[in-house]
């Protein structure tokens, strides 16, 4: 009770945190015995593997819950702007909820029966890339209609251009993973060993796998790009060094980890290292998630504290964060208990995390730049009357004009987005003064 009571009198960034990092130690390790439970399939069904799956799981069902709770706290005042939000959120709710039943009474029949169906291996997959494919689809739409009406902004265009290639990536990867499932028998039992198929370029489902691979590589890069330019205002506060070094880091892992395995330095093959190839060739995907949520957090923390951007590019982090995790992990391969299948689960809730971290960040980071393109074009426009006279009561007088005019805009954004701009009355204030200066000295 102590320890509760502790935990909820921390800051709401400080416990998501926390909340976080629970979630991320729990779908690793979850994933990643799923990657090789065909090496050790006795361990899996004993007392002590089927325990830990139920633990796990349990993880998985109170984490939800928090996570959903927190995003509803968090985005309280948008959706009494822009409703559909919320009927978004009501959605990935009930899905979630639903995959925690169907993973409730998969336990149960292991517990009652030492077997369970693979077809909660069928709906699981369906619930979690349909909210992927349907939430990301949202959101290509929603940059889709800002690119339009930001004045054809590039950050925009490229994350809407990303979006679409994460679409085409949560399509072909359901279509991969159905069928394997194809392949599987249709009853698991405590004695089954999971069974991952092999690669072979003439096989239908491998040409699947290749161009899920493919695709979901242009969606990475198109959002590493997207990412650079959104957060590139932010660079000196985060260190150029710094920051370049994370996003290289992120980008060679990632574009790495495909051809080494074609190539065949982490194929599993029968010799003692097996396992272990296999742990670093899925690992790799983990750590390009963790990197490239990084790039997010450090930015996010030389932002002011509290301020709309901050939490707004906290939340895209995790998003990432959780989306490359759970992204890399299957459970397609049916092992008994199911590992895998947690992880795979979490991908609808990583998906929305990203729909309202990055829907909030890119167009507060938009609203931000039309704002200050606005309070610019007013200064210019008044600036020689301003520079004739030379008074200072009449300096006072345009700032005071050009305050009403960036509120009005300001307001105007945010009536037509439901996210309010980043930038205080402070805020405007430092950069009117220093457009003025700019002024003066041409």
């Amino acid at each position: 009770m102590k320890t509760a009571a502790m935990f909820s009198r921390l800051d709401p960034n400080k416990r998501f945190f926390a909340l976080m990092v629970v979630v991320i130690v729990t779908i690793t390790v979850d994933s990643q015995i799923g990657y090789v439970a065909d090496f050790i399939p006795e361990r899996l069904s004993s007392n002590v593997g089927v325990f830990t799956f139920i633990v796990i799981a349990v993880v998985f069902a109170i984490t939800q819950y928090l996570i959903l709770a927190h995003i509803k706290k968090s985005n309280k005042e948008t959706t009494q702007r822009v409703p559909h939000l919320s009927k978004l959120h009501t959605g990935v709710s009930v899905a979630q909820y639903s995959l925690a039943v169907v993973i409730a009474v998969v336990i149960l029949l292991i517990l009652l029966t030492q077997q369970y169906n693979i077809i909660a291996l069928y709906i699981v997959y369906v619930f979690s890339f349909g909210l992927w494919i349907l939430t990301l689809a949202l959101l290509a739409k929603a940059f889709f209609s800002w690119y339009k009406f930001s004045s054809k902004n590039i950050i925009v265009l490229i994350f809407t251009l990303s979006m679409i290639a994460y679409i085409v990536n949560g399509i072909t990867g359901l279509a991969e993973n159905s069928d394997m499932l194809a392949q599987q028998k249709k009853i698991i039992t405590s004695v089954d060993v999971a069974y991952f198929l092999e690669f072979s370029i003439e096989s239908v489902g491998s040409q699947i796998g290749m161009a899920n691979h493919i695709v979901s590589t242009v969606a990475y890069i198109l959002t590493w790009i997207g990412t650079v330019k959104m957060l590139f205002p932010y660079i000196k506060k985060l260190g150029k060094i710094k920051f370049w070094i994370i996003m290289g880091v992120a980008m060679i892992y990632y574009l790495i980890e495909f051809p080494l395995f074609v190539l065949g330095y982490f194929t599993p093959s029968e010799n003692v290292d097996a396992m272990t190839n296999v742990l670093i060739f899925s690992f790799a995907g983990i750590m390009s998630g963790i990197i490239f949520g990084a790039a997010f957090l450090s930015v996010a923390r030389t932002l002011r504290k509290g301020s709309d951007l901050r939490n707004h590019m906290i939340i895209a982090a995790y998003g990432f964060l959780l989306f490359y995790i759970s992204g890399s992990a299957m459970a397609s391969q049916a092992a008994y208990p199911p590992y895998g299948i947690v992880s795979i689960s979490f991908i609808g809730i990583s998906c929305y995390l990203i729909y309202t971290g990055l829907y909030s960040s890119a167009v507060t980071v938009s609203q931000d730049t039309t704002l200050r393109l606005s309070i610019r074009k007013s200064l210019d426009e008044q600036a020689k009357f301003l520079h004739s006279v030379g008074s200072a009561h009449m300096e006072q007088e345009l700032q005071s004009t050009v305050m009403k005019i960036a509120k009005k805009h300001s307001d105007v954004l945010t009536e037509k987005t439901g996210v309010e701009s980043s930038m205080t009355e402070s805020d405007i204030k430092e950069y009117m003064t220093m457009v003025l200066n700019e002024i003066h000295k041409s």
